[in-house]
Order: C-alpha cells, then structure tokens, then sequence
C-alpha cells in the first residue's frame, strides 16, 4: 500500500504541476498504462489527470460551482474506452470512487478550497518509502 500511495501522490503532483512525463511515469509504474499506449491514448489519460488535478494548481481558492472538469473527463471517456490496454489498478476503484464524492460535494455546494495550499503542505511534508 505504502508503494502504491508514494506513486499516486507523484501523479498527483505531476498534475498539479503540469508535468506531462511524471504522470506517465507514474501512471505506468501503477499499472493506468502499460508502456505500449498510443499516443493518442496517453495523451487523453495525461488529458484526464491535468483536469482532475486543477484544483491543485490555483493559489487561490478553486471555486468547485464555476468548474467544468467533470465535462472535460466526460468528453475524454470514448477514446479512453476504445484505447485502453489494461484496466486501472484495483486500489484506485473505491479510492476514486471517494474522490468523485467529494468532488460531488464541493460541486454541489459550491465551495471553494484552497486545494494548492492542502495538497502541496501534504507533499511536502510527505515521507516516500
């Protein structure tokens, strides 16, 4: 488990950072993709995760009610559908089930989070291995 959370953090922070080869990177080493991907499959899942990481990028408080991610994702299901290779590791499938909640959540709320500030005092202060 401990392996699985130091590279999903890095996918996460790869987003946050806008850093195409870090999510690959660790999307590979997690098991989102193989290595043998199209491009145009691995360029809808770094697509998918540069959305979902966008609350993480603003300094400011990310508005949830004025957000389009969800859409974005939506827009990206077929080609993923028709192009994956493998299916997204076990350990994401309650895990993301969660993160979609909360997102629903703030969605419907309309919150607005500092999520940068959250996310990058979490990272920092991480210990990997």
């Amino acid at each position: 488990l401990k392996d699985f959370v130091d590279k999903y953090i890095e996918v996460i922070h790869g987003s946050a950072t806008q850093d195409v080869d870090k999510i690959l990177k660790f999307s590979k080493e997690l098991g989102f993709l193989t290595g043998e991907e199209s491009k145009i499959m691995n360029q809808a899942h770094a697509d998918a995760v540069l959305a979902l990481g966008e609350p993480f990028r603003s300094t400011e408080a990310f508005d949830f009610g004025q957000q389009d991610i969800t859409r974005r994702i939506y827009n990206l299901i077929p080609t993923m559908l028709k192009h994956r290779l493998t299916p997204p590791p076990e350990e994401t499938y309650s895990l993301h089930r969660k993160l979609s909640g909360v997102f629903l959540i703030c969605s419907k709320l309309k919150a607005k989070v500092p999520c940068h500030h959250l996310f990058f005092d979490v990272y920092n202060k991480y210990k990997f291995g």
